[in-house]
């Protein structure tokens, strides 16, 4: 009778522990930067040899592709990811499917100071969740990232109807169409009969997102922080790390009685 409780007990043990899934992804592989192509694929140096990464689940604005005008927010998604990349420790990461795709990039989480990129991308509407590969681990992750950038209009979601509902991409109509015009594939005009969506000019006082040049992408306590940002920054700053952020309110070693707003997104 106490074998038979013993093993009842061990079966109930089994279900109760927490499902395993050390072998979903990979181990974090350090690489280097060194170029950013657009905003879902970069170039990096992993054992000193340049791969080229596609960053999973995720699908930005097209910006390189010769048959179509750089699309709406294009320049700025490449920009966005140059600004995670170009300074912060990189980490890739693999899904438990293949590593690389039909046009050997490798299929990667990419990591910048500990943050998912992949994610943040998502976050802030730069990029929308898209697949068409088996590796989906932080799958639900991004789509919540998704459904709040889509709340609040964020970037991508402030044009009505420009995110694909049916699938992969962007939609063009030709009634609203925003309009591109470029000397060059870096430098983008934005020229439309439409209202575009405007940056928010930097409040002085308040916590900023906005990377200052010539400051450390890493910065090592909030001393140093406010020698280059006095008033803080955001949860969207380059150099942000959460232990800079004990009250857990999105802001790093802000000013005193300053409370997190969406517009300091863009501050």
């Amino acid at each position: 009778m106490k074998l038979f409780k013993f093993f009842i007990a061990m079966i109930l043990l089994l279900f109760l522990l927490p499902e395993h899934k050390g072998e979903a992804v990979s181990s974090k592989y350090t690489v280097k930067y060194v170029s950013v192509v657009d905003g879902d694929t970069a170039v990096v140096k992993l054992n000193n040899k340049a791969i080229k990464i596609r960053l999973l689940l995720i699908d930005t604005p097209e910006s390189k592709d010769p048959r179509k005008p750089v699309q709406p927010y294009a320049i700025e998604a490449a920009r966005y990811l140059e600004n995670y990349m170009r300074y912060g420790k990189l980490q890739i990461q693999y899904d438990n499917g293949g590593k690389l795709d039909k046009y050997g990039r490798h299929l990667v989480y990419l990591y910048s100071n500990g943050k998912l990129v992949n994610n943040e991308m998502v976050r802030y509407g730069y990029a929308r969740v898209g697949y068409i590969y088996s590796q989906r681990y932080y799958l639900n992750v991004l789509k919540k990232s998704e459904n709040n950038a889509k709340q609040k209009r964020l970037k991508i979601w402030s044009i009505k109807g420009y995110v694909n509902p049916y699938g992969e991409g962007f939609v063009y109509k030709t009634s609203s169409k925003p309009t591109y015009t470029t000397t060059n594939r870096n430098v983008t005009r934005l020229t439309s009969t439409t209202k575009p969506n405007t940056t928010t000019p930097s409040r002085k006082g308040y916590p900023t997102s906005r990377y200052k040049s010539g400051a450390p992408r890493v910065l090592a306590n909030c001393t140093e922080v406010k020698k280059y940002y006095p008033y803080g920054i955001t949860d969207s700053h380059v150099s942000y790390q959460t232990k800079f952020d004990r009250d857990h309110d999105r802001m790093g070693c802000e000013a005193p009685g300053v409370q997190y707003q969406s517009w300091m997104v863009n501050n």
